[in-house]
């Protein structure tokens, strides 16, 4: 039997390492827990799904997505930051025009004491061109306290988070894109894509096959609002 001896410095340079690749999985991986409080899934047998697009409308990514949702025939629900709705009011009509569903991002997507003025703004811009009133709230990156939800569902929100993450924004490829969708798809599943925040064309190009290959499976594609008809998916 070997006995390895190792010395202060050596336990010392092993323990860095170690949080050191531990902090560097976290970074980049959300983990999204199931918070009370919060809308992520639906508890139903039926086989519905809702797609989910956060920090749009971007000028050069939103009308691409659209274009494929409208030759799908899917609907979807459209997280907005309020900056580019008021930037994009072109884009936010389409959106609503199509049968998708608009709703609230923040104002910046940041996080703070600020919150109330970031849905407000938000919810501001998004009326001052569609007529209509956003409902679903979600935190960017979906960081959130419990005193945060109840803040926000004193202002008439249900705090929206997701059960299915694409990670399309780690731009990991287009085909495990789809696999991050398909495989981990389930009845009643909120799935979080992206068509702003940055270089979207990956989503862009993955977007067709996920639908495609869901559909094969059963799959039919609901706003947030009408995945809730089919149960409560608050906890």
């Amino acid at each position: 039997m070997r006995i390895f001896v190792f010395s202060g410095r050596k336990i010392i340079l092993v323990m860095v390492i170690v949080m050191v690749s531990l902090l560097t999985y976290i970074s980049n991986t959300r983990i999204i827990p199931s918070i009370a409080g919060t809308y992520f899934k639906v508890n139903t047998n039926q086989k519905v799904i809702a797609l989910t697009f956060d920090d749009g409308p971007d000028s050069e990514f939103t009308g691409a997505i659209l274009d494929i949702l409208k030759q799908k025939q899917v609907k979807a629900t459209f997280f907005v930051i309020g900056k580019n709705a008021s930037q994009n009011p072109s884009l936010l009509r389409r959106i609503v025009k199509e049968g998708h569903e608009v709703e609230n991002h923040g104002y910046s997507h940041s996080r703070g004491f600020q919150l109330s003025d970031e849905l407000k703004q938000t919810d501001q811009s998004v009326f001052a061109v569609t007529g209509e009133h956003t409902h679903f709230y979600r935190p960017p990156g979906g960081y959130v306290t419990q005193s945060e939800i109840e803040r926000i569902k004193d202002q008439g929100y249900t705090v929206t988070l997701w059960s299915v993450d694409s990670k399309d924004w780690k731009r990991p490829g287009v085909d495990q894109i789809v696999s991050n969708v398909v495989q981990k798809a389930f009845p009643g599943a909120i799935v979080l894509l992206h068509d702003g925040g940055g270089l979207r064309s990956q989503t862009v190009l993955a977007l067709e096959k996920l639908i495609d290959q869901l559909n094969t499976e059963g799959y039919r594609f609901v706003t947030l609002s009408e995945l809730q008809t089919f149960k409560d998916g608050t906890t």
